[in-house]
């Protein structure tokens, strides 16, 4: 399988699964989403290993690493900022709330996978 074909049968598992989740939610399903979900990404990782050329490099994972730290940065201290802005401003306190904790939950995967990884590149 080469790589537009791979992109293709993404695109139409993609769109399968909203349809499954979107039907899902008009009946009130709501166990439907996550089993159609969880099947996409498994039949999307079997389909990935049938590729035949690269898909993804040294270079690839770098660009992504560097957008992923700069994404962690601006949001973090964003929401940590709107959060505090909020509760002090004594309006929104619950959506305030929400994204101070949502800033703290941020750091602290943060440092567990830092954590993590400094370990496991010392091996």
């Amino acid at each position: 399988m080469n790589r537009k074909r791979f992109a293709m049968c993404g695109a139409v598992i993609s769109a399968i699964i909203g349809a499954i989740v979107g039907y899902s939610m008009h009946i009130h399903n709501f166990v439907l989403p996550f089993v159609a979900v969880t099947a996409g990404i498994l039949i999307l990782h079997l389909l990935r290993r049938k590729v035949d050329e690269v898909i993804e490099d040294e270079r690839i994972y770098r660009i992504s690493e560097k957008a992923s730290r700069r994404v962690l940065e601006i949001f973090g201290t964003g929401s940590a900022l709107a959060g505090i802005t909020l509760i002090a401003l004594d309006k929104h306190q619950e959506a305030g709330y929400a994204l101070a904790f949502s800033a703290c939950v941020l750091i602290l995967l943060y440092m567990v996978f830092y954590a993590y990884y400094s370990m496991r590149s010392l091996d």
